[in-house]
């Protein structure tokens, strides 16, 4: 936490206190407006981005990133939340091409149990919300990833599918002899093992040889259609 964030702060020429001169600069700079910028009415200014804001602004303005604390100081010079679902604050004296009525805020003096532990519980709720939107802004991240992948795999299957062409253009009998393999195995696996015998599976291989030969030679007689419905099922 910065200097800023403990004790009485001495002020700046005009009697503006540093932590109010350096918010006033920082939203008043058109080049950060899109983390933070003054609201329409220009009395008010808003923290669009509060993951960002921590990250990159408070280190170079207030050498910390805990947007909790920065928060809690708003609170000490007066100002108040304007939104309940945005980070818009307010303060009477804290005005759009105001800077002359900066001095007017000052922090406030010490307050009673009551109104710290107020204070207390609004800071949490600050930082439970921090931490939301962090967690929110890495799930759209786990899923931007997601999607690519599936984007890539979808950008393979026409190259995929054009080498299955390519292979069964060279040698058409391949799909009918994978079926028949595929069937064999199915059968196999569907009896339980109850013949698992080396003669019989040397039986089997030898039939499942000769299906294929037969099946081979009646698809090139026949001209058998592709069955695209199994390709699934029989390369993938």
């Amino acid at each position: 936490m910065g200097s800023e964030c403990k004790g009485h702060q001495p002020q700046e020429d005009g009697g503006v206190a540093p932590f109010v001169a350096k918010t006033f600069h920082m939203v008043s700079d058109p080049a950060t407006d899109a983390v933070v910028r003054w609201g329409g009415a220009s009395n008010t200014f808003l923290v669009l981005d509060p993951a960002a804001f921590s990250d990159f602004l408070l280190p170079s303005y207030f050498k910390h990133r805990n947007f909790a604390s920065f928060v809690r100081q708003l609170n000490t010079y007066g100002f108040r939340k304007v939104d309940p679902d945005v980070w818009e604050f307010a303060h009477e004296s804290f005005l759009r091409g105001q800077a002359k009525l900066l001095p007017l805020i000052v922090r406030k003096k010490k307050r009673a149990g009551r109104e710290l532990c107020e204070e207390e519980e609004e800071v949490r709720g600050t930082i439970q919300a921090v931490q939301r939107l962090r967690d929110e802004r890495r799930g759209m991240e786990e899923e931007l990833q997601a999607m690519d992948r599936r984007l890539c795999a979808a950008e393979n299957r026409p190259g995929q599918m054009m080498a299955f062409l390519g292979k069964l253009a060279d040698d058409p009998g391949v799909v009918l002899r994978a079926m028949v393999a595929k069937k064999e195995e199915l059968a196999a696996a569907g009896a339980g093992g109850k013949d698992s015998s080396p003669d019989k599976r040397r039986r089997i291989g030898a039939d499942a040889g000769r299906g294929a030969d037969a099946a081979d030679q009646a698809a090139q007689s026949r001209a058998v259609p592709f069955p695209f419905s199994n390709l699934g099922q029989v390369f993938y």
